[in-house]
């Protein structure tokens, strides 16, 4: 499990919006970012910390955070976690049923 830990955190790092802004990465595969849920995360943090706070407006737009969109930060991170959920569920059923029959 160890050895396949960096398979999944390394495009969440680089697709989350940190170390490399949005628009370096090339555009055929910018849309990774929004199956990123560390993308989402990230944003509800930033403007958790960052909303109320004298400068916190530079801090939210240089991560492309945006205070009125935090309700839809939440439902896109909870429909991730549920969609990955089901496809996980799926798989194993899957394996389950090839396994046992």
């Amino acid at each position: 499990a160890m050895e396949a830990a960096p398979a999944l955190f390394v495009p969440q790092i680089l697709f989350a919006g940190f170390f490399i802004k949005m628009e370096l990465i090339p555009p055929f595969v910018r849309w990774i970012q929004y199956i990123c849920s560390l993308k989402w995360g990230m944003n509800i943090l930033l403007i958790t910390e960052f909303a109320d706070v004298q400068g916190g407006d530079e801090v939210l737009e240089a991560n492309d955070a945006h205070e009125d969109d935090l309700w839809i930060y939440y439902i896109v991170l909870i429909g991730i976690f549920i969609v990955f959920r089901v496809i996980g569920m799926i798989a194993l059923e899957r394996k389950a049923k090839a396994l046992y029959n």
